[in-house]
């Protein structure tokens, strides 16, 4: 049964599964980011050893308070065997690690600790030294052994040789092996061992991990002016009075762009204030359906199907069934509310950007923020810097564009730190739905047909 899928129950037990979207789609819906990316397929975009033997780690899984920083370097350490505090880890940057789509849906250790990625990476690279040591020596592979970056005969411990000294700078020049072989559990000294969080102390001691602490010359500060009501639009250019601002001292720039608008100022205190004082005329946006009858309106708006599994048969199962058991689920808007307000920091510069963002997937970002600033995504650096964590999609992505609009805007950095109230009442809220199911069962109980619908 350890291969037995929830899709395989779900098509064994004549399932019928349907979502339906609203045709009104927002203007900024997207195709959703994928969690898995383009990694690479070289040794070489996973690791590198320099000449004293210490190994720098590149991974697109980043660290968001599970404690994956700290794990991923235990991996790195174990299949070379290395000790950890050699092992350097960079996380999610455009610049330097591979495309790992984004850091969600409990995908990170299936794709880094199984048998694929940062785990193979490791493995090949710890084959290929062996192999490099069985040249140096002039004996087989079988006869080494490798400890603390260190390879020796095992016949003659004294006939050692470093990492760094079989190929301390230079790179493997190898694509990962799929026949490298992990190694074993019961030979682990480092995964599976308890190790204390190698980035607490810079946290608990105001190290600069976050991205809040971010401070790049020349930089200033950006707060986003919001509408009143969801949807609200600026009626044209005579509809922001920019002279109500300018007497307020460090004001640099009211930055419009479509229907957002953003103020920037030398403080940040100064934008806040900026913000609050500008005077912006909205459009209203549509009209918000009763909250008492919500979910009604919903399963009368026009919809578009998809079907996630369709056995054509759930219908004939559910007439056959001993007996059927309905119910239906009434599920709010929910929001993220992290405990932290989201910030970012970005710098661009004519046909080039820099973001230091706490986003979940920096390729994604890099291509949607080259989007909105017209540039080439090989011309946008994404910097994962950690956030105020999160509970799905908080402000992380959002905060980050707002920076970037307004750097591009103003000619020079711009930091962007949003408020609760930016936060909480206009961040990404999960999305309500209505759900109705049926089950079909037999004499004895069983699950013979499962029909799920969901209108969202």
């Amino acid at each position: 049964m350890t291969d037995f899928s929830r899709r395989e129950l779900l098509k064994g037990s004549g399932a019928l599964i349907v979502t339906f979207g609203l045709a009104r789609v927002s203007p900024f819906a997207q195709a959703p980011a994928t969690l898995v990316g383009s990694p690479s397929k070289e040794v070489d975009g996973w690791l590198a050893i320099a000449a004293d033997g210490s190994v720098t780690a590149f991974t697109g899984k980043c660290e968001i308070g599970q404690g994956l920083y700290t794990a991923q370097t235990q991996l790195v350490a174990e299949e070379l065997g290395v000790p950890i505090e050699r092992v350097k880890l960079i996380q999610s940057d455009t610049a330097l690690t591979p495309d790992q789509g984004v850091t969600s849906g409990a995908q990170s250790h299936p794709q880094n600790f199984n048998h694929a990625n940062l785990a193979l990476a490791g493995a090949t690279a710890r084959e290929a030294l062996m192999q490099l040591a069985s040249k140096h020596f002039g004996v087989p592979v079988d006869q080494l052994a490798a400890s603390g970056g260190v390879i020796s005969v095992k016949t003659d411990t004294a006939k050692k040789v470093t990492y760094g000294e079989l190929i301390g700078g230079k790179k493997f020049n190898l694509p990962l092996s799929p026949t490298a072989k992990r190694k074993h559990p019961r030979d682990w000294t480092v995964l599976g061992t308890p190790v204390k969080r190698l980035d607490l102390p810079a946290m608990v001691t105001g190290g600069p991990v976050y991205a809040h602490n971010v401070r790049v010359p020349g930089m200033l500060h950006g707060r986003v002016v919001r509408p009143p009501t969801v949807g609200a639009t600026i009626d044209g250019p005579a509809s922001i009075d920019e002279a109500s601002v300018r007497d307020i001292p460090g004001f640099v720039k009211v930055v419009v762009k479509n229907n957002f608008v953003g103020v920037v100022c030398e403080k940040q205190w100064q934008a806040v204030q900026a913000a609050n004082k500008l005077k912006v005329t909205w459009k209203p946006g549509p009209k918000l359906p009763s909250q008492a009858g919500f979910y009604d309106w919903m399963r009368k708006q026009p919809s578009r199907d998809t079907l996630l599994v369709d056995s054509k048969d759930v219908d004939a199962k559910l007439a056959s069934a001993s007996d059927v058991v309905k119910a239906t689920y009434l599920h709010p808007y929910h929001m993220h509310g992290s405990v932290g307000a989201s910030c970012a920091v970005a710098d661009v510069k004519g046909t080039s950007a820099t973001i230091w963002s706490p986003t979940q997937g920096v390729y994604p970002q890099r291509d949607s923020a080259a989007m909105i600033l017209g540039l080439k995504k090989e011309d946008v650096h994404v910097i994962y810097t950690r956030g105020s964590g999160c509970y799905g999609i908080n402000g992380a992505d959002t905060v980050s564009y707002d920076a970037a609009l307004m750097s591009q805007a103003a000619g020079r950095p711009v930091r962007v730190q949003l408020s609760r109230q930016d936060e909480m009442a206009h961040e990404n809220f999960g999305l309500a739905f209505v759900v109705d199911q049926r089950v079909g069962l037999d004499r004895d109980g069983n699950i013979i047909a499962w029909d799920y619908e969901a209108w969202s």
